[in-house]
């Protein structure tokens, strides 16, 4: 009877062994199938490219963090309306309907939106980086910014208190071709016109934009009737003592189709007509690239 309840006992405990080691097999196999989230990233500016780094999963599911959009991409790329810190999700799952979850934080650059308004005020200019400026301090106008996105050609110039902007000849280059245009002999290392207005800088006054004419790259304009009204100026604005500045605008309609930068100079005058200064000082054109 001893003999019969001892091998009872040890068939059970072979059986408890056995399932142990059983569910320590389907633990183990269990472990192994979860998901778990990793990701990493890149970026070019505001655009970032997510590689899912994840293992396990069949599903995705990321949230970038702005309140704009998810994705459902294994490796998705994605840009940034914002900018500085956010915090990126990403949620995967198995066949089973098992989630692993992770967030991480970027930094994505701050964005900049210039809209310039042409209001004498100045204040949209601050992320407009200086186009071109004078060295010698001599001459009227001293620094020049240019801003092309949108519909206009905005540009804003300060000067001294002799930059009055009463009469001008700002020569435009429109199609990034310094050899073609007209060629002026003050700025020899590249300037290329194909417009020029000559008048004053105000709103609806009797200044007139010019076609460039002659092939050879000499003085030959044809006038563009009405074309005066097409430049809106702000007023002369005194900054200091010291300083004067203006904006002003040019529809891109105006000038035609632009090429791959535009270039600005101007002499200034006089009412009388009388040469007070040119811009910029260097040997060519003050440039844009679009």
């Amino acid at each position: 009877m001893k003999k019969i309840k001892l091998t009872q006992y040890i068939t059970m405990l072979a059986a408890l062994l056995l399932l142990a080691a059983c569910s320590s097999d389907n633990a183990s196999s269990d472990s192994a199938s979860k998901p778990v989230a990793d990701f990493s990233f890149t970026n070019d500016g505001s655009t970032f490219t997510f590689t899912n780094l994840s293992t396990n999963g069949t599903k995705y599911r990321w949230d970038f963090g702005d309140l704009y959009y998810t994705s459902g991409e294994k490796d998705p790329v994605y840009t940034y309306k914002i900018g500085g810190e956010i915090r990126v999700s990403l949620t995967v799952t198995n066949e089973a309907g098992e989630e692993s979850f992770i967030t991480k934080v970027i930094t994505a650059p701050r964005i900049i939106i210039i809209d310039i308004k042409i209001d004498g005020k100045f204040k949209d200019w601050d992320d407009v980086a200086v186009t071109d400026q004078n060295a010698s301090g001599n001459g009227s106008i001293q620094k020049i910014k240019i801003w092309a996105g949108g519909p206009n050609v905005n540009v804003y110039l300060e000067g001294n208190k002799k930059m009055l902007m009463e009469l001008v000849d700002m020569f435009i280059n429109t199609d990034g071709n310094t050899q073609t245009g007209f060629l002026h002999g003050s700025w020899p290392g590249g300037s290329g016109a194909e417009f020029l207005f000559e008048g004053p800088v105000v709103t609806n006054g009797w200044g007139a934009f010019y076609n460039h004419t002659d092939p050879n790259g000499g003085w030959g304009w044809s006038a563009i009737a009405g074309s005066g009204a097409n430049l809106t100026a702000s007023s002369l604005v005194s900054l200091s003592d010291t300083t004067n500045a203006i904006e002003f605008s040019i529809p891109k309609s105006q000038l035609g189709t632009l090429g791959s930068s535009i270039g600005i100079a101007i002499t200034e005058m006089t009412s009388g007509w009388a040469a007070v200064a040119n811009f910029p000082e260097g040997p060519k054109f003050s440039t844009l690239e679009l």
